[in-house]
């Protein structure tokens, strides 16, 4: 009887043994591996193209100037796109690649796009039920065009001006910031020396206050964080370009609070047009 017990005890020892080798020998590796093998190269909004009218109570509250608070947003919005695509696909990130190469691709990218105001393409709605609701999204778009079309802003020819991109005169409601390249054979040179699927462009970012008689001075006023993004293929072509967008307190000055709080939901707009079983 004793032997038999003892005999058993010694499996369990040796099972056991077996099983705490076998899962620390690749502890991460499940969890590390993206889904899908899509390459995304995620292109960081040129600094020049920021606007912010929020950095003036920002910097009374933190002391910093406007650049230190422009490059905290784009390193924080970089960071969390790379943390939301991870899991999903292979990401590369020209913004964090420390090296020549990635310098020299992220310059030539830079010179190499215009800016021009373009009616923004629908977004991926995130409950993919809501596609079977067509009234839904009929009533919701057509009623955002009615309430905004009285909304227009005069603007001369196209410019950056502060960071911003300024057209003719028409609705800039439902308007993305858009880029075209002046020699689009520069993203298929990069895409097919760094195996590059999916080119992620974050074209301006803005945090924009909501100014009506009296608004600001309402406690309920809001601001509108805007992220402006165009996706292009490996060949080069457009395969969507829009915005995601959160309306933020037109007083909160805590730049933490403002990634912490709205960045989430920005981005879940943006990386949800990617297909990634591409």
């Amino acid at each position: 009887m004793k032997k038999s017990f003892f005999f058993i005890l010694l499996l369990i020892i040796i099972h056991n043994f077996y099983y705490d080798t076998n899962a620390q020998d690749k502890p991460l590796e499940f969890k590390s591996k993206a889904k899908y093998d899509l390459r995304v190269l995620i292109v960081p909004f040129d600094p020049r193209i920021y606007y912010n009218d929020a950095t003036e109570i920002i910097a009374k509250k933190t002391g910093e100037s406007y650049r230190d608070i422009m490059h905290f947003f784009r390193d924080e919005l970089n960071r969390a796109l790379n943390i939301a695509l991870m899991d999903s696909c292979i990401v590369i990130d020209l913004l964090t690649e420390d090296t020549r190469q990635a310098h020299q691709d992220i310059s030539d990218l830079y010179t190499g796009i215009s800016y021009e105001m373009k009616n923004a393409m629908q977004n991926k709605p995130e409950h993919p039920d809501y596609e079977e609701d067509e009234n839904f999204f009929q009533k919701h778009l057509s009623f955002r065009s009615q309430k905004m079309e009285s909304k227009t802003q005069e603007i001369e020819k196209t410019r950056i001006e502060q960071g911003e991109i300024y057209q003719k005169r028409e609705s800039m409601e439902n308007k993305y910031v858009h880029i075209t390249f002046t020699n689009p054979e520069v993203l298929k040179e990069i895409s097919r020396r760094r195996g590059i699927d999916l080119f992620l462009f974050i074209n301006q970012f803005d945090i924009k206050g909501v100014y009506e008689p009296y608004m600001s001075g309402d406690p309920d006023s809001k601001r509108n964080l805007r992220v402006h993004f165009s996706m292009y293929d490996s060949r080069g072509l457009l395969t969507h370009g829009s915005f995601g967008h959160e309306e933020i307190p037109f007083h909160l000055d805590d730049k933490q609070k403002i990634v912490n709080r709205y960045f989430p939901e920005v981005i879940r707009q943006i990386i949800h047009n990617i297909d990634f079983s591409y």
